[in-house]
């Protein structure tokens, strides 16, 4: 609130800065004494658009200044007073001094006005005007408390005069005695009954001090003053519109705007309609000021409709990217003028590194297709599909890359940073990013050192609910920007306040209507420009079908691998799985072939192992047809499996399963040779394939013949070679009470079934490691 208060201050007793003698601001808009605020606006516009200011700077100089005086109701009455006092009546003389003090201030010889001033009032201690201007000019160069001692000198010959007491608030706001504040502003209101500035004052005072609620009462009241104009009352109305925004109360901000809408409607009358659009939009500046974006956009959407002709009086957009080729011919010209400006023109470093980008995407691209199409491993279905999804990725991000290379290569920009009279512009090769300098809220310079030595400086911004960085190298040079910014953003509010905005140079280069055009992402695209996302889906489509067509060349090249790792081996077992797994047409015959050979091995050594007349001759149709269903099966697992008896529990180190695989696994191996057939006890390996033949050993026990000791028996079955091969189910039995037994059992099944090795019977070291001993040579 202080810093709206000091706005105001400057803005009234601004005329102490200038160094030349201020001409008529009557005769500079050419309006006449009488003329409304919506004639003097309107007087204001039209010369400018006659004395623009790249044109004619001094002309449109005199014009602000006349306007700022004139659109000031205290400031436009002080004028008329002091002029009317110059022009007749019987204090012409004291006029004249008072003239001849504004004078000195304005050439800038401040002893010299307040020494005229000081005699002017120890000559004349009644000259009220005096006294004000000297309290002023006090007030405007900081010394508030020499500034109060006047005003309060005033009071005390002239209690009931509001001036003062309206004056002496504003110091006692510089002191930041806000209650005496408020106090002060009440008097002047209570003096001044008809006048809006000491409301309006008291207002400001009381949301300064957390009172909102009586801010926006006091604002209510002072609608009904009276004698009150209703350009006044509309301007109370947006002030009270304002504070809900600026305090959070939308949903009763909003219920004032359609009152607003409502007194004001479409036929209304349409100098007025634009008069309270202005209005909202100078509300919106102090909204940008106290960081509500959100409200002040609010208003401004809103005035949109009280005055559509404006290009200023908009709703902003945090940020916005718009493409060079959207931009208006003003907006390119302007644009190609700060490049060469600031040198931001396309140069090697722009393109180089977008190609070798683009090449880096085109060569990883090539490899991916080459290990696709030239590797040997054999790949899945979701290896595949796992590839697809890359390749996919990978052709669209070379699409992506290979199209911002051609932007680069077609546009004359590279990336440079450059201010708008109302944003910040980057440029980056072919569109440009927006950033609205109302929505600027925070400024913070860091410096980047390595080693201790500088190396850059980052701007760290923050517009509203975005953030962004701008690195600059060189301190004073980050340190200018910061400068320029921060002074610029304060020009805009400034200008946006007093709705002088449209009349800055250069607001035509980036029109509202354009800005407003983005889409939910913020871009605004050149018409006729194709969305890069069905060349993406496109390019994404080329690497599956890419993928897919190295599918079947790969798979013949990956079988034709593993049949010459196969064919170089002598491994039956990867034979076997060759077969099972993954068996080509192409090499099958050739294959089986082989491991015919090799199973022929196996029965020759069968022939020679097994005399014709010996006692285990008889169990070569067994391992005769074992032979064949490898052949036929392509798996080569033979399992054995002991069960114990049913509601038993058999400790481990009785539990004869291990001992019966290692003893089949010397069985056979004695019979066919090594490395022809795998014995498990029903956990072997995936590779290995499905069992050909299963034995399942079932232990049980029964008492003995003639109530006997009870006996150990051994139910044996065989599952996969069918019943016609001579392996019969077997039922062994041996004395439970003989330490021996497992020896005995074992013994028995081969006897029975007169396997290879029956009468060659080793000794047994112990009793209990019968399998033990048999399973080892």
């Amino acid at each position: 609130m202080a810093a709206r208060e000091r706005d105001r201050e400057h803005a009234r007793t601004g005329a102490t800065v200038n160094n030349e003698a201020r001409q008529n601001p009557y005769e500079v808009l050419g309006v006449e004494k009488d003329a409304d605020a919506r004639a003097i606006k309107k007087a204001y516009f039209e010369r400018v658009r006659q004395n623009p200011p790249e044109t004619h700077p001094e002309e449109f100089r005199r014009l602000r200044e006349a306007y700022e005086l004139l659109s000031d109701p205290e400031a436009r009455q002080a004028f008329d007073a002091s002029a009317a006092q110059q022009a007749n009546g019987p204090e012409a003389e004291k006029n004249a001094a008072l003239q001849e003090a504004i004078n000195l201030f304005e050439a800038g010889d401040k002893v010299g006005g307040r020494r005229l001033l000081t005699e002017l009032l120890n000559e004349q201690p009644d000259f009220h005007d005096a006294r004000i201007l000297l309290g002023r000019h006090f007030l405007y160069e900081g010394d508030a408390k020499e500034a109060l001692a006047e005003f309060d000198a005033l009071l005390a010959r002239a209690p009931d005069y509001w001036q003062g007491h309206l004056q002496r608030g504003w110091a006692l706001l510089r002191l930041e005695q806000m209650k005496e504040a408020a106090d002060a502003f009440w008097r002047a209101g209570k003096h001044g009954p008809s006048e809006v500035g000491p409301r309006v004052a008291l207002a400001d005072c009381l949301e300064a001090m957390g009172q909102v609620a009586d801010a926006l009462k006091v604002l209510e009241q002072a609608q009904s003053l009276p004698g009150i104009s209703r350009m006044d009352v509309l301007a109370l109305k947006v002030r009270r519109i304002a504070t809900m925004l600026e305090f959070g109360q939308d949903a009763n901000a909003a219920k004032e705007l359609d009152q607003l809408d409502a007194e004001l409607p479409e036929d209304a009358d349409a100098e007025l309609r634009r008069w309270t659009g202005g209005q909202l939009s100078s509300a919106a500046a102090h909204l940008f000021a106290q960081q509500k974006s959100k409200g002040a956009n609010q208003l401004l959407a809103f005035g949109r409709r009280f005055n559509p002709e404006s290009a200023t009086e908009v709703a902003y957009p945090t940020s916005v990217t718009v493409e060079v080729d959207a931009l208006p011919a003003v907006t390119r010209e302007w644009l190609h003028s700060e490049a060469e400006r600031i040198g931001g023109w396309r140069v090697l470093t722009t393109w180089v590194m977008p190609a070798i980008f683009t090449l880096l995407c085109a060569t990883a691209l090539c490899f991916l297709l080459a290990f696709l199409f030239l590797g040997t491993n054999e790949r899945g279905v979701w290896d595949w599909v796992g590839w697809a999804v890359l390749a996919a990725l990978g052709s669209g991000a070379m699409y992506f890359q290979a199209r911002y290379l051609l932007r680069v290569m077609a546009s004359p920009y590279g990336r440079f940073n450059t201010i708008h009279p109302l944003h910040l512009i980057q440029v980056a090769i072919d569109r440009i990013t927006v950033w609205p300098l109302v929505h600027l809220q925070d400024l913070q310079l860091v410096n980047h050192q390595t080693n201790g030595v500088y190396q850059h400086t980052n701007i760290q911004l923050r517009f509203s609910d975005k953030r962004m960085v701008l690195t600059v190298r060189g301190k004073d040079k980050a340190e200018s920007l910061a400068q320029e910014l921060i002074a610029r953003r304060r020009r805009v509010l400034e200008l946006l306040g007093r709705g002088m905005l449209d009349a800055e140079s250069g607001v035509e280069h980036l029109p509202p209507a354009l800005l407003s055009s983005a889409d939910k992402q913020g871009h605004v695209r050149a018409p006729n420009t194709p969305s890069p996302w069905p060349g993406v889906f496109a390019a994404a489509g080329i690497g599956v079908l890419l993928v897919g067509g190295a599918v079947w060349p790969q798979n013949r090249l990956s079988a034709e691998h593993a049949w010459m790792r196969i064919a170089s081996s002598a491994d039956l077992s990867a034979m076997l799985e060759y077969l099972r797994e993954q068996p080509d047409p192409r090499f099958v015959p050739q294959l089986q072939a082989r491991v015919d050979e090799e199973l022929g091995k196996a029965r020759a050594r069968l022939e020679a192992r097994l005399d014709p007349g010996s006692a285990a001759a008889p169990s070569r149709a067994l391992f005769t047809a074992l032979l064949d269903a490898v052949s036929r099966n392509h798996s080569r697992r033979v399992t054995v499996t002991w069960e114990a008896p049913a509601g038993t529990r058999t400790p481990e180190r009785d539990d004869p399963s291990d001992l019966l695989v290692h003893a089949w696994q010397r069985t056979v191996d004695e019979a066919l040779g090594q490395g022809v057939l795998v014995v498990d006890g029903g956990r072997g390996l995936p590779g290995d394939g499905p069992p050909v033949l299963t034995l399942r050993v079932r232990e049980a026990s029964k008492p003995g013949p003639g109530g006997a000791s009870s006996q150990r028996v051994w139910s044996v079955t065989q599952e996969g070679l069918g019943a016609d091969v001579p392996a019969p189910p077997l039922e062994l039995v041996a004395d439970a009470a003989d330490p021996r037994a497992l020896e005995v059992l074992f013994h028995a099944w081969v006897d029975r079934w007169q396997l290879p090795g029956a009468g060659d019977r080793r000794p047994l070291l112990l009793t209990s490691s019968t399998l033990a001993q048999e399973a080892r040579p």
